[in-house]
């Protein structure tokens, strides 16, 4: 990831920060808190659910990638079994689910710059 010292707040953030006396440290700190896309996905109406609704939205505007867009509707698909299941432990599974998702994303990056085909790696 590229160094977080790189973000511009805008000026709007900044006055809507102003006017209601927040820092800006803080509500980027509530927005990351409020990350979780697994139980964004196993509670979708969740009050909490703002960060995810921005972060799906934001992966369906700027993913061009047809690899990663199939990657997702396989973990979708796999997803989808284990909430027809119905288990209790849904949230754990979906959580593991992305983790081993995660980890295989992670393989595949470190193999193409292995390879020297580092600039097929997604921003």
């Amino acid at each position: 990831m590229k160094n977080l010292e790189n973000i511009k707040l805008t000026d709007e953030f900044k006055q809507f920060c102003d006017i209601f006396d927040f820092t800006p440290e803080n509500v980027i700190q509530a927005f990351v808190d409020k990350v979780d896309i697994a139980a964004y996905m196993c509670f979708p109406l969740d009050p909490d659910r703002w960060a995810n609704l921005f972060m799906m939205e934001y992966l369906i505007k700027y993913t061009d990638s047809e690899g990663v867009l199939q990657a997702y509707f396989e973990f979708g698909e796999k997803w989808a079994m284990i909430m027809r299941a119905g288990e209790k432990d849904a949230l754990e599974k979906t959580k593991k689910l992305l983790a081993d998702w995660h980890k295989s994303v992670l393989e595949d990056r470190i193999n193409q710059i292995m390879m020297g085909d580092d600039d097929k790696l997604q921003k």
